[in-house]
């Protein structure tokens, strides 16, 4: 955003909402990164509390209060629509809203790097205009998240054509676009003029600055200063329209609250501060901070966690190499002036100490399921791990004689290029760059993970295995990499290391729904049929939405010979765009088993059309049509099985005439 500014951008609905509500001007985001950022908005609370810091962080810590829950309790309507996986509900980002809408299409999660998995911004903001006419009455708390202006670029037209050469400004205009139908909407519904209005982002994008392509890597101004404009409703005329004093996202919740007049009961684990002192009153002459941290540099080559504190005039960053810059002077930070400026940097490194030991969770509550957990360690030692050792995490601990990100930018940028080759169908590149890079740097646990997935993608799962054992032999805690090895083994048919993989994960986040639909499969693989029922109850409970979830449902009710209660399951996993071979078969046992001959044929031929090459309703069908007196399709379709399976046949020999 701050590059567009910088270009004269002319943003018609962020504008506009900025001339009808408060701009603030230097507003600062805790944490570049989508997950840990979005969880200091919707807690008001740091992430070094609230324990949602990094990309491997295993979702919010239990306890901490969101937003939503307080709006609830007040008897307000609450929904949420995001757009992209990275703000799932299993991350804990749910708790409060009445409507969590996560979901996405099924062919999505069919084809998906999980972390790159969105939805346009048109999509999101239909589902919130649907929602909202069809709410309860009273007040509500909506959030809507758009996530279109992240990498890769790539806007719909004409915004592609108009942007062409600078597709993330493309992006943002149709953001813009969108928000501007959004708000259009409201006031077509006397909407607008009643509501509270606020406008956010998680972070910014660096576009090169500071050799940083995209965000989550450093913490300069081009990745977390936002924009942050709040509109008020009418009858509430704010004093000062723009405010040029430091602000923070995590002062949001307690905004929202004080201006509803939310009880202090209510408001007491908040850290931030209320912004409504600055837009009544305007600068107090305390001093305020922008905070600013990212841990994520500790995940590539044990670099150093990066921690900032701004103030109006200077940026400290504490690394082991210290910055200090003149944000008045030098906005673009291109001038470290540390040197000359010691007792400055003294002080705000004092400030920043205090802060971070002022806002850590208490003892034993990072929320963080690690090697203090007893299940967790029986876990990995059933996966082979006896000797375990504690992976260096970078938190608050500083250690200056770790490398520093500034000398790892380089060979991050290396690692974000073989993350996106295999998008351009470039997947031996990819492994190339991955494997020349293990090779440099083989306490980086990352970079098996990434490894492991690429053998996946090629059809390797036996090869895989060994990648994303490495990756959790580095960090065991590390619960996607459970999650990867679990997915691998069952494609490997390894089923016991499976179901300890799965566990695993589950374990080290219990809102993993697609580590326990896994799980579910392998469980009905081994017919452990209750346990699968089980399992995929509890991720329906949790993501209704998942047309696999009803589909695999439906299949383990059928083999349960549950077959009345199967249909529901299946037909609406069909429905909802989970069209898979497999599904068809099962929901012709479930008819046949009810009588339902026509309705069964008709699903095995439905199993056919959509994969010629598995044998199982083929065989169910040469049996329906033998019983149906008609040999010749019958003989037809055993052929065709036998000729794929020809160990099935001789098992049904003498089945089919």
């Amino acid at each position: 955003m701050n590059s567009l500014n910088r270009e004269g951008m002319k943003l018609w609905a962020m504008d506009s909402l900025a001339r009808d509500g408060v701009l603030f001007r230097r507003a600062i985001a805790q944490v570049p990164l989508t997950t840990p950022s979005h969880a200091v908005i919707l807690t008001g609370t740091y992430p070094m509390w609230n324990g949602l810091r990094n990309w491997d962080d295993h979702g919010l810590r239990p306890g901490v209060a969101t937003l939503a829950e307080i709006f609830k309790r007040h008897r307000y309507a609450t929904a949420a629509f995001v757009s992209a996986f990275v703000l799932d509900s299993m991350w804990g980002l749910n708790r409060g809203f009445d409507h969590y809408d996560d979901w996405f299409k099924t062919e999505d999660y069919q084809t998906m790097q999980r972390a790159g998995l969105k939805r346009r911004g048109a999509e999101t903001i239909a589902r919130a205009v649907a929602w909202l006419k069809s709410r309860p009455a009273g007040p509500f708390f909506l959030w809507v998240h758009l996530y279109d202006p992240h990498s890769p670029y790539d806007p719909p037209e004409p915004y592609k054509t108009q942007y062409r050469g600078h597709p993330y400004d493309g992006e943002v205009a149709y953001t813009d676009a969108e928000l501007g139908r959004f708000l259009t909407f409201l006031k077509s519904q006397d909407l607008y003029d009643s509501s509270l209005i606020l406008l956010t982002s998680d972070h910014g994008e660096a576009l090169g600055e500071h050799q940083e392509r995209e965000h989550g890597f450093f913490i300069y101004n081009s990745t977390v200063h936002v924009p942050l404009v709040i509109k008020f409703p009418a009858g509430y005329v704010p004093e000062h329209r723009s405010v040029s004093s430091i602000v923070n996202t995590v002062d949001i919740a307690p905004t929202l609250a004080r201006y509803c007049s939310f009880p202090s009961a209510d408001t007491r684990t908040f850290q931030g501060q209320s912004l409504l002192s600055l837009v009544e009153r305007g600068p107090t002459g305390n001093p305020r901070y922008g905070y600013s941290e990212s841990l994520y540099p500790g995940i590539f080559f044990g670099s150093q966690a990066l921690f900032g504190l701004e103030t109006e005039q200077y940026h400290y960053i504490r690394a082991p190499r210290e910055e200090l810059y003149d944000v008045k002077k030098d906005p673009g930070e291109r001038r470290n002036i540390l040197d000359e400026n010691r007792a400055v940097a003294h002080a705000l490194r004092q400030e920043l100490e205090g802060m971070l030991s002022r806002f850590k969770p208490p003892a034993g509550e990072s929320g963080q399921r690690g090697l203090d957990d007893p299940e967790t360690v029986e876990k990995l030692r059933s996966l082979g791990y006896v000797s375990l050792s504690k992976p260096r995490r970078a938190g608050a601990e500083f250690d200056p004689s770790a490398p520093d990100p500034k000398d790892t930018i380089g060979a991050f940028n290396q690692v974000m290029r073989a993350v996106q080759l295999p998008y351009q169908n470039r997947l031996r590149e990819a492994n190339a760059l991955l494997d020349r890079l293990a090779n440099e740097y083989p306490q980086d646990y990352l970079l098996p993970f990434l490894q492991g997935e690429n053998r996946m993608k090629a059809g390797e799962a036996r090869a895989a295995r060994e990648y994303f054992r490495r990756a959790l032999e580095l960090n065991p805690t590390f619960d996607q990499a459970a999650m990867s090895l679990g997915r691998a083994a069952y494609d490997a048919e390894e089923n016991s290391e499976a179901v300890n993989a799965y566990q695993l994960a589950l374990k080290l986040n219990p809102y993993n729904f697609l580590a326990r639909l896994g799980l579910a499969k392998v469980y009905w693989r081994l017919k452990r049929l209750p346990e699968a029922a089980n399992e995929q109850r509890e991720v329906l409970r949790t993501h209704p939405q998942f047309a696999e979830a009803h589909a695999d449902y439906g299949i383990t009710l059928v083999q349960q010979k549950k077959f009345e209660e199967a249909l529901p399951p299946l037909l609406k996993g069909l429905e909802m765009g989970y069209r898979e071979a497999t599904v068809y078969n099962f929901l012709g046992n479930a008819y046949i088993a009810l009588g339902r001959r026509a309705e069964g044929l008709k699903a095995y031929e439905q199993s056919v059309s959509l994969d010629p090459n598995y044998p199982t309703p083929l065989i169910n069908l040469a049996i329906l049509y033998d019983e149906m007196g008609e040999h010749a399709k019958s003989q037809d379709y055993f052929q065709k099985a036998c000729r794929m399976n020809p160990e099935l046949c001789r098992q049904l020999k003498g089945r089919v005439r």
